[in-house]
């Protein structure tokens, strides 16, 4: 009998130079990749900032015909989503650890991450849309959410206890891209603040927020 063979998948073609290739753009989901990759501080590792409405980046388009992002391209292949790009990295270079060891905390993690991408996230993202009252409407809910959930946020540690997650990291992306839009958290927010200088002062919140990342043309 004539065996029936799988046809071979076409390989993926490695990023320029070979190496950690992270593809961002202007948004919420980009700005937390780009932290996370921050803090592991990875030798040699590159950040490509894909301009709305420029040419189409060659070498992305090549990785990632659907061109979303942000999209990460190493070794071992091309990622896309922010959710599974940065527990990847997390997981690609351990060190330091952003999730934590036991199973149960793991758990915890990933809840408040589920609460951080479906609940803020989105009004965020809202506050940057074209539709003035939608806009209006999502700050007025984020405020208020973000005062009612003062309890979360402890005057020393971070969002889950002393150690910092990817959480914080979304949490970090969250407040800075605040800033940005000149949002100003509650002033009876008072831990809220705290915590959101603890996470301004770490330096690969400085590393990535303040050096901008290479703009494809």
């Amino acid at each position: 009998m004539r065996s029936r063979h799988k046809p071979a998948q076409a390989p993926i073609k490695p990023a320029p130079n070979a190496g950690l290739m992270l593809f961002v753009g202007d948004s919420l989901a980009s700005d937390w990749a780009r932290l996370v990759l921050a803090e592991k501080d990875v030798d040699g590792a590159q950040v490509r900032f894909i301009k709305p409405g420029a040419a189409v980046d060659e070498d992305f388009l090549v990785l990632n015909p659907a061109l979303s992002l942000p999209t990460l391209a190493d070794r071992e292949g091309v990622i896309a989503g922010a959710r599974v790009i940065v527990e990847y990295i997390d997981e690609r270079y351990p060190h330091p650890p952003l999730m934590p060891q036991a199973p149960a905390g793991r758990a915890r993690v990933r809840m408040a991450l589920h609460s951080l991408e479906h609940e803020l996230f989105p009004l965020v993202e809202a506050l940057e849309g074209e539709v003035r009252r939608a806009m209006e409407g999502a700050r007025s809910e984020l405020l208020q959410r973000l005062q009612a959930g003062g309890r979360h946020f402890a005057a020393q540690g971070y969002i889950l206890g002393r150690d910092y997650t990817l959480v914080d990291c979304g949490w970090g992306a969250l407040l800075h891209r605040l800033q940005q839009r000149g949002v100003e958290l509650p002033e009876q927010a008072q831990a809220l603040r705290q915590y959101a200088a603890r996470l301004s002062a770490r330096p690969a919140y400085r590393r990535c927020y303040e050096v901008a990342p290479r703009r494809s043309r």
